[in-house]
């Protein structure tokens, strides 16, 4: 039998490739905006043309100016918030651009975070994140908030944005990501935990797999962590110092109806004065970001966590408190910058 040539080997594996496979990109970017308010977030929106799908695999950032960004999120949206290419969403209001929110109804999907030294981001084989789908996914948002204004002017513009990676052919699985964490303050010479628990309500019992995680703070955190606490077992979903290189990390935890999920931000505050947190780069953020999908390879509904003091939950007490290692925190604050 003669030998199989390597183009041969190579069409055949061409071949038996999952559709889903061959990827198409979408580069969304800032308008060439001039942002004339410091800590102010701009919005500009693309939408996928009608009858069209898509399955998205991997965003990467494209980064004009990042010492003077904070962070840039996609989400998507039913509807647009404003007719204009360019708005300005949440925190302090650019007057250059019309007000406007960045999505006007609350059942948008987030689907990336770039914050400080986060690189793209690839979904595992076989997940992808739905968009477009004639419904209420057509629309992106891009939104960029940027900390410093100062740097630009008529001849100095900003382009930053998002590389969307993309397929039209469904994924086996289909993603979600969402957003969980703490609010309050910070007291001169102390360490604080912001500490939040919420009770999985997901519709129709459905049971999520969280397969990566992201945290964030400013300067004054030192550890966040995460729990699943299930039956009074608490299982450890994230760990994290927020001042490492900021990444999505790996992990694997089902999580379902009746779950509780435990978010705590360590943070240590050394100026003398109280911070609290706030969407501004001179607050205090405490954030853990996960990324899901569904065990039954459907698209996720919203991952419905309540709040553990929400009337309807108040019979249920969080069980005995995991207290955390005095080793862990080993991470000491920085100077606060600006």
């Amino acid at each position: 039998m003669p030998p199989i040539s390597t183009t041969l080997l190579l069409l055949l594996a061409l071949a038996i490739r999952p559709a889903w496979m061959y990827k198409e990109i979408l580069e969304l970017r800032m308008p060439s905006v001039v942002p004339t308010k410091s800590d102010a977030y701009l919005c500009h929106p693309f939408v996928i043309p009608k009858k069209e799908t898509w399955y998205i695999t991997s965003i990467s950032p494209i980064l004009d100016n990042p010492e003077a960004i904070h962070h840039i999120i996609v989400i998507t949206c039913p509807v647009l918030g404003s007719g204009s290419p360019v708005w300005s969403c949440d925190g302090p209001h650019d007057t250059a651009f019309p007000k406007a929110p960045s999505c006007p109804r609350p059942n948008f999907q987030f689907m990336y975070d770039w914050t400080k030294d986060v690189d793209a981001y690839h979904f595992p084989p076989g997940v992808g994140f739905l968009a477009g789908a004639d419904g209420e996914y057509r629309n992106l948002i891009l939104q960029v908030h940027y900390s410093d204004a100062s740097r630009f002017n008529e001849s100095f513009r900003d382009s930053s944005g998002l590389k969307i990676t993309f397929t039209r052919d469904r994924t086996p699985m289909l993603a979600g990501l969402r957003t969980l964490g703490g609010n309050g303050h910070i007291f001169p010479g102390r360490l604080e935990n912001l500490e939040s628990t919420c009770v999985m309500r997901p519709p129709g019992g459905t049971k999520y797999r969280v397969f990566s995680y992201l945290v964030h703070t400013h300067d004054l955190g030192l550890l966040v962590v995460g729990y699943r606490v299930r039956d009074g077992n608490w299982t450890e979903i994230a760990r994290r110092s927020p001042q490492m290189p900021k990444a999505f990390m790996p992990t694997d935890i089902t999580l379902q109806d009746g779950d509780l999920v435990v978010v705590r931000c360590f943070m240590y505050n050394f100026e003398d004065q109280i911070i609290m947190t706030g969407s501004t780069h001179h607050d205090e953020m405490c954030i853990l970001r996960l990324l899901f999908y569904s065990e039954d390879g459907q698209f996720p509904p919203p991952f419905e966590c309540k709040p553990l003091d929400a009337p309807e939950h108040e019979e249920q007490a969080l069980p005995p408190r995991r207290a955390e290692k005095p080793g862990a925190l080993q991470h000491p604050p920085r100077p606060r910058l600006g």
